[in-house]
């Protein structure tokens, strides 16, 4: 289902205050994770970029997972971003701790392979676990928020 306008919509960058009060109930502090907060210390926000790990409760089938965000801006607008709820602990190759993620790094390009190739694009949603290269269309999921909460974001994926 398309509920986005067109793929060109601006996007704004995301605001880590508002999504610590709507889904701070759904992050935790694990052992091995630097700092004490339930946020990663080296969270990096610019006016060029974000990144920043949210450590998740438990899941009962994945374990100790993360939702890693990272947005690139360009005159305050997100240029490209990336969301991926990982395996955080026990630390594990890029295949491996993938469970889902969403991004917008164009795969366009000519030699690209037809199975790789999505409408959405730039946008998709790699979305087989342990799978990374296994892209469908995504056109819910653009914003750190709808990472979060959406018909097809983490919180209806871990239930």
């Amino acid at each position: 289902m398309r509920n986005k306008n067109h793929v060109q919509t601006p996007l704004r960058p995301a605001k880590i205050p508002d999504i610590l009060k709507k889904y701070g109930h759904l992050l935790t502090s694990h052992e091995n994770v630097p700092g004490k907060d339930r946020i990663y210390p080296n969270l990096k926000k610019t006016n060029n970029v974000l990144s920043v790990l949210f450590p998740l409760e438990e899941h009962p089938v994945h374990g100790k997972t993360g939702l890693l965000a990272t947005e690139k801006y360009i005159d305050g607008i997100v240029s490209k971003y990336s969301y991926q709820w990982k395996i955080i602990i026990p630390k594990l190759g890029k295949l491996n701790h993938h469970i889902s993620a969403w991004g917008n790094d164009p795969h366009n390009a000519t030699w690209t392979r037809p199975e790789y190739r999505v409408e959405s694009e730039p946008h998709h949603h790699h979305h087989v676990s342990g799978d990374w290269k296994a892209r469908k269309e995504n056109w819910d999921v653009w914003t750190l928020n709808e990472a979060y909460w959406n018909n097809r974001g983490i919180l209806n994926i871990i239930k």
